[in-house]
């Protein structure tokens, strides 16, 4: 099947109308846009683009999973679909050697999808279309009054990208009570759990409300010893976590006895880290190291997410993470009201139950600090 299609000759297109105008009236157009087939407007442009350019090199929608349409400077056109060659820049969630395979496990984050193999100039006006998974995203760029920012094109497929393949994670955002109601209980969309199926277990359990104890179960079983030394291989890399590695590693151990003493002595030794981890990166770029108040450290986390992973739409969630953190472990208690849920604060001035030291919150501790070191 050919892939490759030129045209000598096509029509300026400008974009889509925005709204309906009589003539003489002003129209606004469209000219930039990124959209996946979760909204309504997606299948508006994108059938008009398919009815305009592929009845040209006469194939049909139902042939196509990929496509790509250059209109070049002087409106001849290059038309390429399905053997479009893509790869993806992403952050790793550890070291990866060359020729090795990656899975959704492996990825920290997606920063780019980028096209190889096709010649694209800043003057051209750009259509892309691809199928990911099974739903599709549409972005075009058609406005040449300036020139075609071709990194910028990469960074929103990449963001097109991380949306779709990990579609379920930005519902659960999008439906607040739901999110709501999972991080209360200390759930967030930590990357170890959404590389694999345990958040979206986590997800179906909590939306549905069946099965949710059982299914807290099997997550946290699947954190062995195999799996917590592949967590903390990623950490001792960092020198925040290097040093505390006789710490981190107290905590770990006794998460793994599998026992009350156990889930007790790792909350009690990592919750104090997390707010320390947090402190030691603040004084080490900013040389401020008196007794900082934790909005300001919290503050100065969420830059270095936004800053290092460009979005607060990542994988790592820089503004929901803080907010989690706020909320849930850096928040305060009231004992005439009976509010002593677990928290940095009821912790260390000794007012929890013993009860309330689970094995959940264990685990959560240990994936706290986890998130926290592809922050450093």
């Amino acid at each position: 099947m050919k892939t490759h299609f030129h045209l000598n000759k096509v029509e300026n297109f400008v974009g889509f109308s925005l709204n309906i105008a009589g003539e003489g009236e002003m129209v606004k157009v469209l000219t930039r846009a990124a959209l996946t087939s979760d909204e309504d407007d997606f299948y508006n442009y994108i059938e008009q683009i398919s009815r305009h350019y592929l009845s040209k090199i006469g194939t049909t929608a139902n042939n196509v999973h990929q496509l790509l349409i250059l209109i070049h400077e002087d409106l001849s056109a290059n038309i390429f679909i399905n053997n479009i060659q893509i790869f993806l820049e992403i952050l790793p969630t550890h070291a990866l050697g060359r020729g090795e395979i990656v899975t959704h496990r492996d990825i920290a984050d997606i920063n780019k999808l980028k096209i190889i193999g096709i010649d694209i100039n800043e003057t051209d006006k750009f259509i892309i279309c691809i199928k990911i998974g099974w739903k599709f995203a549409l972005l075009f760029d058609l406005d040449r009054r300036e020139k075609l920012n071709i990194d910028n094109i990469w960074i929103k497929l990449g963001e097109l990208y991380r949306y779709l393949a990990f579609h379920y994670i930005y519902k659960v955002l999008e439906s607040e009570e739901h999110f709501d109601e999972m991080t209360k209980d200390g759930w967030f969309p930590f990357i170890e759990l959404i590389g694999g199926e345990e958040y979206k277990l986590l997800n179906e359990a909590y939306k549905h409300k069946r099965f949710r104890a059982s299914t807290v179960d099997s997550v946290i079983k699947t954190f062995d010893i195999n799996r917590m030394e592949k967590i903390t291989d990623r950490w001792w890399n960092k020198d925040i976590f290097s040093e505390k590695k006789t710490i981190l590693m107290a905590g770990i151990n006794s998460f793994l006895r599998g026992d009350d003493e156990g889930n007790i002595t790792c909350i009690k030794t990592l919750l104090p880290e997390i707010e320390g981890i947090i402190r030691i990166k603040y004084f080490s770029e900013t040389g401020k190291g008196k007794n900082e108040q934790i909005d300001r450290l919290l503050k100065f986390i969420v830059e270095k997410g936004k800053t290092k992973f460009g979005s607060d739409y990542s994988l790592l969630l820089p503004l929901h993470f803080i907010k989690f953190l706020k909320k849930e472990i850096f928040t305060g208690f009231d004992l005439r009201k009976g509010d002593i849920r677990l928290t940095r604060h009821s912790s260390s001035h000794g007012v929890v139950k013993a009860k309330d030291y689970t094995k959940m919150k264990a685990l959560q501790m240990i994936l706290i600090i986890d998130q926290l070191s592809f922050y450093m």
